[in-house]
């Protein structure tokens, strides 16, 4: 059989045959002039004439009607930086336009090729359908579990936390107290504890109002957060009354500790008042003794500082 040579296309018909081809496979083609400027190739195929309208046809920027395109777009100029001229692709995923009760669903690809920078939207085939529905099902659950975990977090950090403060409340001091008293024993790493109290602070709401009280017992907590060391666990017990967890520190340790923050508090200005002072107790851990053992002998040395002189360290 005699065959025929195939008669090469100009570029103009070359064009015509790749605009027409794209109308029938439902692709919109976007070329890049510059970032955030895209020129329409071709012709628009219908389903992009109704979702994305132009006065010219073939409208330049769809992210203007759609959340998704806006978000691709971000991705695809970041896309197209990091690649430069490298020939890759980037794909959306599955989506439908907002508002649109019909079942056409889209997707996106972000493309490099000769240097050329390029944005596909593409309608999808109606067994599509139900995976986007799937999708978006799926979507719609992870915002919810999302949010749900926000709220959860939210309240865990109430539930753990002084909210006047800053610092950890009694519940949660006592967990991590047993949890450090565990690995003190495991370890033979010593662990001392420090109870602390505001000299007359009674005479502060009772003088200068309860809003004054506040002030002050944010500060001793803003204090402790700033002054002690990057593994001691300052919480506050209740009151006026707060506790110190010092991982890693023997009796003298915890005694210098307790003198320094004893005299962080003096020289600091409250305002109303303009001085007051702490009390002190701290003791060292005794393996296997209990938490509230512990916690007693550190109480009793506390006092001790009260019944002594206040403004003062006692040990046991």
């Amino acid at each position: 059989m005699k065959r025929t040579k195939p008669i090469p296309l100009s570029e103009e018909h070359y064009l015509d045959f790749l605009r027409s081809f794209i109308k029938t496979i439902n692709i919109a083609i976007l070329v890049q002039e510059e970032p955030g400027v895209y020129k329409p190739m071709g012709e628009a195929p219908d389903f992009y004439k109704s979702l994305y309208p132009s006065k010219d046809g073939f409208c330049s920027e769809p992210w203007r009607y759609s959340d998704f395109l806006e978000f691709f777009r971000e991705e695809a100029e970041n896309f197209f930086e990091k690649m430069g001229n490298t020939t890759q692709m980037y794909t959306s995923t599955v989506w439908q336009e907002e508002g649109i009760d019909d079942d056409r669903a889209l997707i996106a690809t972000a493309l490099v090729i000769d240097g050329k920078r390029i944005i596909v939207i593409r309608s999808l085939a109606e067994d599509y359908v139900e995976r986007v529905k799937v999708l978006r099902k799926a979507r719609e659950n992870l915002l919810e579990t999302r949010a749900l975990y926000a709220k959860l977090e939210k309240y865990r950090h109430i539930a753990q936390y002084d909210s006047l403060t800053g610092l950890f409340n009694r519940l949660t001091f006592s967990e991590v107290l047993e949890e450090e008293m565990q690995r003190c024993s495991k370890t033979r790493v010593p662990l001392s504890l420090l109870v602390i109290d505001i000299d007359d602070f009674k005479k502060v709401n009772d003088t200068f109002g309860h809003m004054a009280g506040d002030s002050v017992l944010s500060n001793i907590g803003r204090i402790l957060s700033t002054q002690l060391r990057a593994g001691d666990i300052p919480a506050r017990y209740g009151g006026e009354e707060f506790v110190v967890i010092a991982p890693n520190t023997n009796e003298e340790q915890v005694f210098t500790m307790a003198h320094n923050i004893r005299k962080k508090v003096e020289k600091f200005n409250f305002g109303e008042p303009p001085i007051l002072t702490v009390s002190i107790g701290c003791t060292t851990y005794k393996s296997p003794e209990d938490q509230c053992t512990f916690f007693q002998r550190a109480d009793f040395a506390l006092y001790d500082a009260k019944r002594s002189a206040k403004n003062t360290v006692k040990i046991r």
